[in-house]
């Protein structure tokens, strides 16, 4: 709704659009709302007399049908509007909006249009493996393919904002700003951004041949989304420490040990019945203090062994004001790295999704209201803080917890990382 509201004006540009006011948004003119919770997921405005421009605040929308055939619109479009599974986006005869499509290997980037991403020694990096593994820098200049500057607004882009590199699909590397840019210097046409791995697809044997890394096309307006979810994982997708894969895929031998630092012992095999004061004195290498509601007990808690390696850390439970149990809270290390998760079910009645949360990387799993809703599965939200190796699970079990209301198992999941 207030993608929309924002995207308004600059859209219709002398035609009318009847966005707003008292109907709801579902019935608002050539906007299609689906799902749960709903979401607006097509855009239908296919000869309404628009003679403005495609606001890059509807690329927040992931739509899937995005249709704008029979307008005058004038500028580009952004990267996002690909992604729809239908578009009409060539009818308009605009370039992309920030789209970069000529790779230079000697890394001067002079022209429109050219990107070079550089390793932490300065070398251009040109094959999928370094591409997913060396990126330090990406170098870019101020003009995009399609003749657009971005001079004036380069400087502004944040840390946490993301860059992808993709080359067909199922290879794709998705990258985010680890820092401020540094703009040109006198003479120069491009920009240089600090950038970090977050997350690539076609990892081990991907269908349809391997990724060689080159040209490919950096997208670099946020059209590849801060979240995956699970329609978007087709093929293994590693995100942050985690490795998520479809359900037909096998457990891809990809997973490195690392030891725990020296000052984070193992708490050994503890469990601590409803005394709160002592499973804090036992656990306080990882302890943490949830904010849950209001009338919230603890229950017990405690820590072990894993199967595959020591779980060093603990889990603690929660009751609810009715004497039911509301959450689980577990800290620990997490020894195994990427950690496989596999993110497609077959009934698709439990969504995996993978976002940052707080810059951290993280994964959801919920099952959506709705017919083929899973009434005992409990909300989970698991964050890793690269920093310490340590992560933070949250399962949700209270009423206030279902469905796709992550927002609440999110709020005690935040509560726990560090400040």
């Amino acid at each position: 709704c207030e993608a929309l509201l924002r995207a308004k004006d600059a859209l219709r540009g002398d035609a009318s659009l009847d966005w707003g006011g008292g109907p709801a948004v579902a019935e608002w003119e050539g906007v299609t709302v689906s799902g749960e919770p709903p979401r607006v997921t097509g855009l239908d405005l296919r000869g309404k007399g628009l003679t403005g421009s495609i606001p890059r605040e509807l690329r927040r929308l992931r739509l899937d049908e995005a249709l704008f055939a029979g307008n005058a619109l004038s500028g580009c479009v952004p990267s996002a509007f690909e992604d729809a599974s239908t578009h009409d986006i060539a009818s308009l005869g605009l370039p992309w909006c920030l789209r970069y499509d000529r790779i230079d290997a000697a890394g001067e980037v002079a022209g429109a249009g050219e990107w070079a991403i550089l390793g932490g020694s300065g070398e251009v990096l040109t094959t999928w493996m370094q591409l997913r593994s060396e990126a330090a820098t990406l170098r870019i200049h101020q003009t995009d393919a399609g003749g657009t500057s971005w001079a004036s607004e380069f400087g502004a882009v944040a840390e946490g904002s993301l860059i992808e590199w993709r080359e067909k699909e199922g290879c794709w590397v998705l990258y985010r700003v680890a820092g401020a840019p540094s703009a040109p210097a006198p003479g120069s046409p491009h920009w240089e951004f600090p950038v970090e791995l977050l997350a690539h697809a076609g990892i081990g044997h991907t269908p349809g041949g391997n990724c060689s890394g080159s040209p490919g096309v950096i997208r670099a307006d946020e059209a590849a989304p801060g979240r995956l979810r699970t329609a978007d994982i087709r093929l293994p997708v590693l995100y942050g420490p985690y490795l998520i894969a479809p359900a037909h895929w096998r457990h891809l031998d990809y997973s490195v040990r690392y030891e725990p630092p020296p000052d984070s012992p193992a708490p050994g095999n503890i469990y601590v019945p409803d005394d709160l004061a002592e499973a804090k004195r036992l656990l306080s290498a990882y302890w943490r203090d949830p904010a849950l509601p209001q009338g919230w007990t603890f229950w017990s808690a405690g820590s072990g062994g894993g199967i595959d390696y020591p779980h060093r850390g603990y889990c603690a439970s929660y009751g609810n004001e009715e004497g039911y149990i509301g959450a689980i809270v577990c800290v620990s290390y997490m020894g195994l790295r990427p950690e496989f998760e596999k993110g497609v079910k077959d009934d698709e009645a439990v969504v995996t999704e993978a976002r940052l949360i707080d810059g951290y990387p993280a994964i959801l799993r919920y099952s959506p209201l709705g017919p083929a809703h899973d009434w005992l599965w409990a909300i989970s939200v698991r964050i890793f803080d690269p920093a310490t190796g340590r992560i933070y699970d949250v399962l949700g079990y209270d009423r206030t917890m279902i469905g796709a209301n992550v927002d609440a198992v999110i709020a005690v999941a935040r509560s726990l990382l560090p400040e």
